[in-house]
């Protein structure tokens, strides 16, 4: 077996123990360096310790606050730690040579069905070539642990988190198809809506956006038995199901603005509900990558653009 192979052989066994090594030196804690590597501290204890065993010396000695290198450890930091950085920082580039930039954005249906994807085409052109996937739920706000980039949830007011920015507030109408108005006529208030059949949206207990029981208690109203419902898992389908002409259904502006303007849909009645919440977005990593920022900074662009236009 030749020398270089016997090289390679001894430095594939001690690679990660290495760089665990330069990483800890760098930091002069444990904790920061686990933190770095995401590994946990005790795992990276073991690292060392087996770095120091395999090559019989001691590379750092415990303090109050952290570690400082010995001797022999420093040695070792001024031989290794030139290549090593240079041979991490090359392989950065030669990984990132022709990936493209891509953004996960974690969002509810309804905001997926009837915000981002009548969007999308224009979304695409402006942040090309960056790849843009989406992933949807009920509460995406769940989606945390998945790497996900940006966040597009309903939310309390005073329940948002660092990194969140308010893109419109909550504001719900009833709606309905022209033609279901027309059938119905003298609606002028949700009272007259009690005994009509009603579309919504099943939801989960914890959920943060009206239905019909807090609508119509928004305007002191109690018709928790009064009227016929029909619930759907999907916004999409409560929101098709109004077109044609099926009952009367929730309408969050903003959401739905394209279908008002349109004629597809109409208020059932001109009132309003308006609460604390909102739809926020929310950056899911502390350094957002170069794409999330753009991507981001599109979705807040355009909210304000149509801000200004529904005035």
């Amino acid at each position: 077996m030749s020398d270089i192979s016997l090289d390679y052989i001894m430095m594939s066994r001690h690679a990660a123990g290495l760089c665990a090594f330069v990483l800890v030196a760098r930091h002069g804690q444990l904790s920061a360096a686990a933190r770095e590597l995401r590994i946990s501290q005790p795992g990276l204890s073991q690292r060392l310790k087996n770095l120091e065993d395999s090559l019989q010396i001691t590379l750092f000695e415990r303090t109050h606050r952290g570690v400082r290198l010995t001797e022999q450890g420093a040695e070792l930091l001024a031989t290794v730690e030139p290549l090593l950085g240079n041979l991490a920082a090359n392989f950065r580039r030669f990984t990132h040579r022709k990936r493209t930039p891509s953004v996960l954005v974690s969002v509810d249906f309804a905001f997926a069905s009837f915000w981002l994807l009548p969007r999308l085409a224009r979304l695409r052109e402006a942040i090309h070539p960056i790849d843009i996937s989406m992933l949807t739920s009920q509460q995406p706000e769940l989606a945390a642990g998945l790497s996900v980039d940006l966040t597009i949830r309903m939310a309390e007011g005073d329940d948002i988190e660092a990194r969140e920015t308010k893109l419109m507030d909550e504001r719900v109408s009833a709606v309905c198809s022209p033609d279901f108005l027309a059938g119905h006529p003298g609606l002028a208030g949700p009272a007259d809506l009690v005994g009509l059949p009603l579309l919504s949206l099943a939801t989960p207990p914890t959920s943060h956006w009206y239905d019909w029981g807090s609508w119509f208690a928004h305007f002191g109203i109690d018709a928790r038995s009064d009227s016929e419902r029909t619930s759907f898992t999907s916004y999409d389908i409560v929101v098709r199901a109004a077109q044609a002409g099926l009952g009367v259904a929730l309408g969050w502006h903003g959401l739905i603005d394209d279908l008002l303007e349109e004629g597809g849909l109409v208020p059932a009645v001109p009132d309003v509900a308006a609460s604390g919440r909102g739809y926020f977005i929310h950056m899911g990593q502390e350094a957002p990558s170069p794409a999330a920022n753009r991507v981001h900074d599109w979705i807040l662009d355009e909210v304000c653009k149509a801000t200004e236009k529904t005035g």
